[in-house]
This record gives C-alpha cells, sequence and structure tokens, in this order.
C-alpha cells in the first residue's frame, strides 16, 4: 500500500515537472516567435543565403507577411509571404538605441534625407549572430619590393547592412537608398553562419570570407580588424587640432584647423575662417549644428592611449581625420 502512495506521489511530482517544463517551453517559443511590428531580417529563399531588412506585417500559422526595407535587393514597400524559418533576427520595437530610437525614422527638418535606424538590444542579440559597430581591419601586402601597410573600415548594422568605409553623415543619418544608389559598391548586406560571413556588395556576386571573434574584435578572413570604440560620455572639453595641407599660389602650405568643444554642448571651428555653434555626440555620430544653420555630419571615434574613461580622448577621428587634444598650459 505504502508503495502505491509513493507511486502516486512520484507520477504526480513527475506529471507536475512535465507541466513546468511544457509551460517554460512554450514560454520560450512564445518570445521567440516575431510579432507585428518587429524589424526583421529574412533570407529570401531564392538561394541567397544573405538577410534582408523587413517590417513584420502579419503573423500567420508557420508564416509571416513581411514589408521589405530598402537593400540592394527591394527599393522598400514590397510585400511578401516568408515562412518563419526564413526570419533571421527580430529586433523588437522596445529596442533602445542612441541617438535614434530603433525602427525609427530619423529625419532633420531643414534635411530632405531621411534614414531607418535599426539596432539590436540583448533581446535581439540572444536570438542570432550579428555585428554592430565600426570595425578596422589592418593588412600587409607587398608591391614588387615595397611592404604596403593599409587599413580599410567595415560599419556593421545588426540588421544585415554593412558598409564599406566610414558611413558619410554619421551611421545614424546615412541615408542607404541614396548611398546604394550613388555608391553601391561600398552598400552591402551580410550573413554570419558559424565561422563563415557571406558578404554581397551591391549587385555583385556574393563574397564568403572567414570570420572569428577575438573578445570585442574579429578576424575577417584572416586579418585581424579592431572594434572602434564609441564615445562614452555625450559631451567633450577641449581643443582638438591637426595639420592641413592646403595650395596657396601654387605652393603647399600647412594651415591648422581645430575644433573647440565645451562641455555646455558648444563648439568653435577655425579654419577657412572661424564659426560657433554646438554639437551633438552619440556613438559615432558628431553632429554641429552651425549659427549660419549649416550642419555637419560625420563618423567619429575616440582614440586612447591609457584610459578610456577620461572625458576627453588624447585624439578624435572625424570623418577620416586625425585631430588631436591640445594642451592647456
Amino acid at each position: 500500500m505504502a508503495i502505491k502512495l509513493m507511486t502516486g506521489r512520484n507520477f504526480c511530482l513527475l506529471l507536475t515537472i512535465n507541466l513546468v517544463i511544457c509551460q517554460s517551453a512554450l514560454a520560450t517559443q512564445k518570445k521567440i516567435l516575431p510579432q507585428v511590428g518587429d524589424r526583421v531580417t529574412v533570407v529570401s529563399g531564392e538561394g541567397s543565403l544573405i538577410p534582408l531588412p523587413a517590417e513584420i506585417m502579419e503573423v500567420l500559422k508557420g508564416k509571416a507577411i513581411v514589408q521589405m526595407l530598402p537593400s540592394f535587393q527591394y527599393k522598400g514597400g514590397e510585400r511578401r509571404k516568408v515562412a518563419l524559418r526564413q526570419i533571421k533576427a527580430i529586433f523588437p520595437p522596445d529596442a533602445v538605441a542612441s541617438p535614434v530610437a530603433a525602427g525609427e525614422v530619423s529625419a532633420d527638418p531643414k534635411s530632405k534625407t531621411t534614414a531607418v535606424k535599426l539596432q539590436g538590444n540583448a533581446r535581439a542579440g540572444e536570438r542570432v549572430k550579428v555585428l554592430s559597430g565600426l570595425f578596422t581591419r589592418f593588412g600587409q601586402t607587398f608591391e614588387g619590393k615595397n611592404l604596403i601597410c593599409k587599413e580599410e573600415q567595415f560599419y556593421f548594422y545588426p540588421d544585415g547592412r554593412v558598409y564599406h568605409g566610414l558611413p558619410p553623415n554619421g551611421p545614424s543619418h546615412l541615408d542607404w537608398q541614396k548611398a546604394s544608389t550613388s555608391s553601391g559598391n561600398l552598400c552591402g548586406s551580410y550573413g554570419i553562419d558559424g565561422d563563415t560571413i557571406i558578404i554581397r556588395w551591391g549587385n555583385q556576386p556574393a563574397t564568403t570570407w572567414s570570420i572569428k571573434r577575438k573578445g570585442v574584435n574579429i578576424e575577417l578572413n584572416g586579418l585581424v580588424a579592431d572594434k572602434s570604440p564609441e564615445f562614452l560620455h555625450p559631451t567633450l572639453s577641449g581643443t582638438y587640432m591637426r595639420q592641413s595641407v592646403k595650395l596657396v599660389a601654387g605652393k603647399s602650405v600647412m594651415s591648422p584647423e581645430s575644433y573647440g568643444f565645451a562641455s555646455d554642448g558648444t563648439v568653435v571651428y577655425v579654419g577657412d575662417g572661424k564659426k560657433s555653434g554646438r554639437y551633438l555626440l552619440a556613438g559615432n555620430d558628431l553632429e554641429i549644428k552651425f549659427e549660419n544653420d549649416e550642419i555637419f555630419r560625420c563618423t567619429a571615434f575616440p582614440q586612447y592611449l591609457d584610459s578610456r574613461n577620461v572625458k576627453s580622448p588624447p585624439r578624435i577621428n572625424m570623418a577620416g581625420q586625425l585631430y588631436e587634444l591640445q594642451q592647456t598650459r
């Protein structure tokens, strides 16, 4: 009798455990299903492994209706029915991005350009291997007996886009559709499968490289690509200067150019004239609005020598030009 009672208790206990496991599995399954309004990347299913950005419009049984966003293959606005297995990354609307919230369209009232910024958060990052941020790859090649050292930048967006170089106007303000038309060979889509990354630049055939993660850095096709740091503070304090070469009466003349940043958000530029304005700094984006309504935007990143906790780094790369912090006496 005691044995039967114990068996019954065990059965109830096992039944309870199974119910908890099933509920947990259902809850997990529910979390990973796309919802209406989610930004996603989808594989076309036409022999291409490149994920393309889209938005979930309707969720069906085992399928979803998506509206394609601008990419190398779509103009944007096309609707397609895809299987759920074709959805590779999910970027929920509550993903937080700076300076533009995820999925929002950033538009300056005085500018005709708009840019969609998709920024995945931890919830999205757990679902798929994606890259995010600016990476600089260093390489060495021989030209005859000369050793040539070169570097090249790649800006990876977590929604499956990649830009070869420093995004004009900064990564958050890059007009992707315009850039794809004018410089299609610099705009691409990527997908990661294990130790392989597949990149397609414009309408060119897909390129397959090896990829290895080395902490925050990566190794692309055997060459190390360092992740450029982002600005940790929204303001700077100090004057950054560089020497530029200009032609005056047919002769090369050294001409200094500087930006004086203040912690209150103001900036003074001295170069071809002098002008003042206000600046915004976030991630790898720098925006300066001068008093004459001129707007300057660029991709920027700090370069640290020692501690990365300092408010004003010793060097700043702005639009590919290196500026050094001037020491005050």
